[in-house]
């Protein structure tokens, strides 16, 4: 069996092409959250500034000793 998305629109889909059509490509920026993590308070993968590493700030707690 082959799932289609119940709210499928073949008339959004064209204004999609249309409105997207506008752009360059280096202007495009696509983001993807599929495999978030929500076990976690943080994400795995980040974005920055070309040439610069992705930062976050994070608590470092260990457990007793």
């Amino acid at each position: 069996i082959t799932q289609i998305a119940a709210e499928r629109s073949v008339g959004k889909r064209l204004e999609y092409y249309v409105r997207i059509g506008l752009y360059q490509p280096e202007q495009l920026v696509f983001v993807d959250e599929s495999s978030v993590d929500r076990r976690t308070t943080y994400r795995g993968h980040a974005w920055s500034i070309r040439g610069t590493k992705a930062q976050r700030k994070a608590f470092f707690v260990r457990g007793q000793q």
